[in-house]
């Protein structure tokens, strides 16, 4: 996940950063940040973020521009806006920003505007099944495990309104799957298997009953750091 703070106070955007790095340590993604301090330097065209907090004045224009700009890319990031003055709300929506932030920003104004990017970037991050001839995408949410078959790996999914089936056979390795992967919720409980613990119904001595009646075994090797990865990801739906 890649984050730009544009801010022309380098000391506040530090400490924003500051606390971004807290939130996003604790809910174990990684992640990473870069700091500008005008509209000059932002990179619009070749930034590819994920999230960019914005502030509205800046000493070389304002972030309504950038905003605008990003708002016209094919991918374009999720934009909150950072600012002393409540003015420029308004003028915010007509670039599709996410959320407002009047400075000094409160901890619990910053907390749910990021707990609520991160329902929505973890919602439409999408993965790839190439099968034979074509190839079929998927929401990462909607994936309870990914099964190792050889060269080949199977993924299993929820029923979803936009696949015709729940198990698909991909053409793209299981060591492939949990590489590309990034996100805490998923965890390698066997060397076949790469579970989605959202999709966790039961455990018991070490073996996983998921969501769909399906049951997989936690290895004894991987045992000890399975419980504290899935301790760590239980902590994460609560902070």
């Amino acid at each position: 996940m890649r984050i730009a703070i544009c801010e022309n106070d380098l000391p506040a955007a530090q400490e924003l950063s500051g606390r971004i790095t807290a939130y996003f340590s604790a809910k174990g993604h990684p992640f990473e940040i870069e700091l500008y301090e005008d509209a000059a330097s932002f990179p619009v065209e070749n930034g590819a973020f994920d999230l960019v907090l914005l502030d509205c004045v800046l000493p070389d224009g304002n972030g309504l521009d950038i905003a605008d700009q990003l708002h016209r890319l094919p991918e374009r990031p999720i934009v909150i806006f950072i600012s002393a003055y409540e003015e420029y709300v308004y003028r915010s929506f007509r670039v599709g920003t996410f959320r407002y932030l009047v400075k000094p920003v409160q901890e619990d104004a910053l907390q749910e505007a990021l707990d609520c990017f991160l329902s929505y970037y973890e919602h439409n991050i999408v993965i790839e099944i190439p099968c034979g001839n074509r190839t079929l995408f998927a929401r990462l949410n909607d994936v309870i495990y990914f099964e190792s078959a050889k060269k080949h790996s199977i993924v299993r999914l929820r029923k979803t309104d936009y696949l015709a089936e729940t198990y698909y056979e991909a053409s793209r390795s299981l060591a492939e799957y949990t590489a590309q992967i990034e996100s805490p919720a998923f965890f390698r409980t066997h060397k076949s298997y790469f579970v989605n613990m959202r999709c966790i119904k039961e455990i018991d001595n070490n073996v996983i009953t998921l969501i769909n009646g399906e049951k997989v075994e936690i290895s004894r090797r991987r045992a000890a750091d399975f419980d504290e990865a899935y301790n760590r990801f239980l902590r994460t739906l609560i902070i």
